[in-house]
């Protein structure tokens, strides 16, 4: 039985942010394969069940999908995102949020960030998608990003937080909350299964703390499916494989040879 550990944005959504249908599908025929599945994202629950569970299989039993949202503060099984459990210790204060909010106000980001309302643990702006194609809009909203990030960095750091830059957004997050929190729990929560391989799929280079993370809980044959612009990040006795294309495009690509008969 193989362990699969998926980034969600970058790497089931396309570079405007959109959840890939066909890329959901190739997820589907892991999961009737009678492997492991597991998403380890930064996006909110909420997002998850209004933009990526609505593209499920309604007839596929979705019950033991291991979920992992705003990178560990929230977990839980299956789609009914009501169940999953918010971990307290991990919110960030709401005059935090407040003081985030008001530098993502500021006019020079207007039409190109805005506030992720639906974050309950963490102050988060996205990116505000373009038209497909349009590659000016899209080097505007990650220059954008890139500002924000830098603007709010003393917020940040003074409240005893940390910044984190992702493809499409920003977050700012306790000190101490990273995929490795996530990655921890689902392999507690499988630890009576039989492993054989592990396979994660990401697109940031964070992502790799999901693929080292098994290796330290002793898991073997490990491969990290890279899906990012640029080059792989490597580590020791962590296999790595790039796709040719970024965003889902590469998941497809990669994916499709582990559900090709």
């Amino acid at each position: 039985m193989a362990f699969y550990m998926f980034d969600v944005d970058g790497v089931l959504t396309d570079e405007n942010a959109r959840p890939d249908h066909d890329a959901v599908k190739l997820v589907e025929d892991v999961a009737k394969d009678g492997h492991i599945l597991s998403f380890i994202t930064g996006r909110s629950r909420e997002w998850l069940s209004e933009n990526l569970f609505p593209l499920f299989n309604k007839e596929l039993d979705w019950s033991s999908l291991y979920c992992v949202a705003e990178h560990g503060a929230i977990k839980g099984r299956g789609t009914d995102i009501s169940t999953w459990k918010l971990d307290d210790n991990f919110v960030v204060a709401d005059d935090v949020k407040a003081s985030l909010y008001d530098v993502s106000k500021q006019p020079e980001f207007n039409d190109l960030i805005e506030w992720d309302h639906t974050k309950e643990s963490m102050g988060t702006v996205e990116a505000v998608h373009g038209e497909p194609g349009d590659r000016e809009h899209l080097q505007n909203t990650r220059k954008a990003l890139k500002e924000y990030a830098s603007n709010i960095e003393a917020i940040s750091e003074e409240s005893g937080n940390k910044t984190v830059v992702s493809t499409y957004g920003v977050d700012v997050i306790h000190p101490d909350l990273s995929k490795k929190i996530g990655a921890e729990w689902i392999i507690q929560e499988i630890s009576d299964e039989e492993i054989n391989e592990v396979f994660v799929f990401g697109d940031s280079s964070g992502d790799m703390i999901m693929a080292v993370t098994a290796r330290e809980k002793k898991l073997q044959d490990i491969t990290f499916h890279w899906v990012g612009e640029g080059s792989a990040p490597e580590e020791d006795r962590i296999k790595s494989v790039s796709s040719s294309a970024s965003f889902s495009s590469g998941t497809k690509e990669l994916l499709e040879k582990h559900t090709r008969s």
